[in-house]
């Protein structure tokens, strides 16, 4: 960036999303860094989150000797170094060299060096900036979301964290289920009015209700959006049945699930997937493999 004068001027900085991506995650202090790399995704069309997260892989990776520098053709791509991360970031958007690796993701680019488990995906995309360990509805949301790991499907940070509509222990798992699917629900109405996620912060579905009655025809109310939204998330889920996914798909990386977070609020934890996962499919009205029922999709009229 020091060498591109295009790329000096203001901007609309940061947002959390992305500096967490290309900084805590590869251990990177530096501001201008981060921010030139985020202006690269934005030009390029790279998700921030994805990209970020699958250089923090590569440099796992570079950690134990997975990744060389024979394989990057001299770069030192140790966590920690922002100009290693720069130099992924932007041969990943030009689709050269070992950008071409960078550009498979996290999933397939851990597999092909040997350590899947290094690659923390969930259906095969990689993790906004939550810890399952720490945030435990945030976990349950991330292993059922249709779309893999995902803060925007349901978004129970909202509640665990900033306590909206109400506060919720983050570390506890009762009442998660409920809360994960009460929020993807939502979340699921509200998209497909096409307005914006985060007007949610401030409006409750009593407040979206009569904006989408006044523009559609359908008597809609608080209680037929959220049913709507339930309807959409169940259709997604045929789908990725359909497609192969199933049950065995709605977890966590392994060492989510076995290793201990060692600091701060989640020390000692874990993630407890497995003691949320079957009442979210019994509320949800599935079956213990997680397969909408007989009766739920023609309570739905699906």
């Amino acid at each position: 960036m020091k060498d591109k004068p295009e790329y000096w001027g203001a901007s609309g900085g940061l947002e959390y999303e992305n500096a967490w991506a290309f900084g805590s995650d590869c251990e990177i202090d530096d501001l201008d860094a981060m921010t030139y790399a985020n202006f690269l995704c934005n030009e390029d069309g790279l998700d921030p989150i994805s990209c970020g997260a699958t250089i923090a892989a590569a440099m796992e990776l570079f950690d134990v000797g997975a990744i060389t520098t024979k394989h990057t053709g001299g770069v030192e791509l140790k966590f920690g170094s922002a100009e290693a991360m720069v130099w992924a970031v932007e041969m990943t958007a030009k689709g050269e060299g070992f950008g071409l690796e960078i550009g498979l993701g996290s999933k397939r680019l851990c597999e092909k060096y040997g350590h899947p488990e290094f690659s923390m995906t969930v259906k095969g995309q990689e993790f906004p900036a939550y810890d399952p360990r720490g945030v435990q509805g945030m976990g349950l949301s991330y292993a059922t979301s249709n779309r893999g790991a995902c803060h925007l499907r349901g978004y129970t940070i909202a509640s665990e964290v900033l306590g909206i509509p109400v506060k919720t222990d983050p570390l506890v798992t009762e009442g998660k289920a409920e809360l994960v699917k009460a929020f993807q629900d939502a979340t699921a109405a509200v998209d497909s009015t096409g307005l914006c996620v985060f007007t949610t912060f401030a409006w409750t579905m009593e407040d979206i209700a009569p904006q989408v009655d006044a523009a559609c025809e359908g008597n809609w109310t608080a209680e037929k959006m959220v049913e709507t939204g339930e309807r959409i998330w169940t259709m997604e889920r045929d789908f990725n049945l359909a497609a192969g996914l199933t049950g065995k798909d709605d977890t966590l990386p392994k060492r989510l699930l076995k290793d201990a977070g060692k600091t701060g609020p989640a020390a000692g934890r874990v993630s407890e997937l497995g003691k949320m996962l079957p009442r979210y499919y019994e509320i949800r009205g599935w079956t213990p493999e997680g397969v909408p029922t007989r009766e739920t999709r023609a309570r739905l009229g699906l």
